[in-house]
């Protein structure tokens, strides 16, 4: 399986990101999976929402806590020079967090920044970087 992200967003902001998803390249529905294409990448999209089921209680606390009540999209990509050409058409200005599947929660805006001051940043070659996470003191 390729890896994956999980974009988590207020009920409102969700359905502007699933908007922009769907006009970001060339999407189409899928029976398990909804396929974006976006220039040379492929992405699996899955709007069910059925990932939040494999988030463990606190998680899901943390993110209520973060967003009120939400909403989850899991992107599956091919590698990060795709997601991270991808991200900023479907995040940028909407507040929310991305699950990177590595240990950490980070809000949108800190992702955008930090790609913008490296990168290179691979979420997947570190462990949590606890200077981009939720809280409002980091």
């Amino acid at each position: 399986m390729r890896p994956t992200i999980v974009l988590l967003s207020d009920v409102d902001t969700h359905r502007e990101l699933v908007d922009r998803l769907r006009h970001v390249g060339s999407y189409s529905e899928g029976e398990f999976f909804d396929r974006l294409e976006q220039e040379t990448c492929s992405f699996g999209v899955d709007l069910s929402g059925d990932v939040i089921a494999e988030f463990e209680e606190e998680e899901v606390a943390e993110i209520h806590q973060e967003l009120g009540e939400f909403s989850a999209i899991l992107i599956e990509y091919p590698d990060m020079p795709c997601v991270r050409r991808l991200l900023p058409g479907l995040i940028q200005g909407l507040d929310g967090l991305l699950d990177t599947n590595h240990g950490e929660l980070l809000r949108y805006d800190r992702v955008l920044e930090r790609f913008r001051l490296d990168p290179f940043w691979d979420w997947r070659d570190h462990g949590p970087d606890k200077t981009q996470g939720t809280g409002n003191g980091t």
